[in-house]
């Protein structure tokens, strides 16, 4: 019975009787408007409390809703994306395929008797200035060693190993590369080798008689001597003729026409499988 006797049960009684008579009295009075709108003020803090926590659920509703809605929005828009950049892709890969026919086209209109493979570069031979490149084409395709190789610019060099499916391509710039050639304006005869210094700067050296006449400017082709090039491919021009102090010989300084200092931009090559008049194997 303690409790009975504590502060919090006679405020707790006192608040009831209150409740009880306040109401009985005003009802007893005719006084109902007053005690109805008593009741009104001590709700509405209430109602407005439970408005604010209806719209707060219904605003949290709308929150995930709309964050459905953006996440759908934004899978749909990155789906967009990607199918544009694949589309982007697929156009730019055709457009190099196209290229690189047309490329193949040329040379085999410019050369009709050459039985040519296209073929595509996979690698560049590690190394300071090294021109030695591997192609995706070996002796499951015919290729052999010492097969000449072209560009639609000209030579490049000539097959120096040979796997199953791939090959090594060796640059005329090259000191192991050596090709027959002759000069356009007045045919002078000359053999076109690599050499160590002009290879790091993609040129090489082109020996001749010494009174023979040759200019700066002049082309140089392949003579179709020996067993690897055929006759009349274009092999570059003379940028400078210098003297030999050593050997006392006049040398001329040759420009291929393949830029050998951007290789890395070339795709794919011509390896020439044969031609009219080959006499070596």
């Amino acid at each position: 019975m303690k409790f009975v006797k504590t502060k919090f049960f006679i405020v707790c009684l006192c608040v009831a009787v209150v409740l009880v008579l306040v109401p009985a009295v005003l009802a007893a009075f005719g006084q109902v408007d007053i005690l109805r709108s008593g009741l009104k003020t001590v709700a509405k803090p209430f109602e407005w409390c439970g408005s604010k926590i209806a719209d707060a659920v219904d605003g949290f509703v709308s929150v995930f809703a709309d964050y459905d809605e953006l996440q759908k929005e934004n899978e749909e828009l990155r789906a967009a994306i990607e199918s544009m950049e694949n589309e982007k892709l697929d156009n730019e890969v055709l457009k190099e395929e196209n290229a690189w026919l047309r490329e193949y086209l040329d040379i085999r209109n410019k050369n009709p008797d050459f039985v040519l493979l296209d073929g595509r570069i996979i690698s560049h031979e590690a190394g300071n200035y090294s021109t030695v490149l591997t192609v995706n084409r070996g002796t499951v395709h015919g290729v052999r060693k010492n097969m000449p190789v072209i560009t639609e610019d000209g030579v490049l060099g000539y097959v120096s190993e040979v796997g199953l499916d791939w090959c090594k391509i060796t640059g005329i710039v090259e000191s192991s590369s050596s090709v027959g050639v002759y000069t356009d304006r007045t045919g002078v005869i000359g053999t076109v080798e690599g050499d160590p210094t002009l290879r790091a700067e993609g040129k090489c050296l082109m020996s001749y008689e010494s009174t023979a006449d040759i200019k700066v400017g002049d082309r140089v082709y392949t003579s179709g001597t020996g067993s690897i090039y055929p006759d009349g491919l274009l092999l570059g021009r003379i940028e400078s003729i210098e003297a030999d102090e050593a050997t006392r010989r006049i040398m001329a300084v040759v420009e291929p026409e393949v830029d050998f200092l951007a290789l890395e931009e070339l795709d794919g090559v011509m390896i020439v499988l044969g031609y009219v008049g080959q006499t070596g194997g």
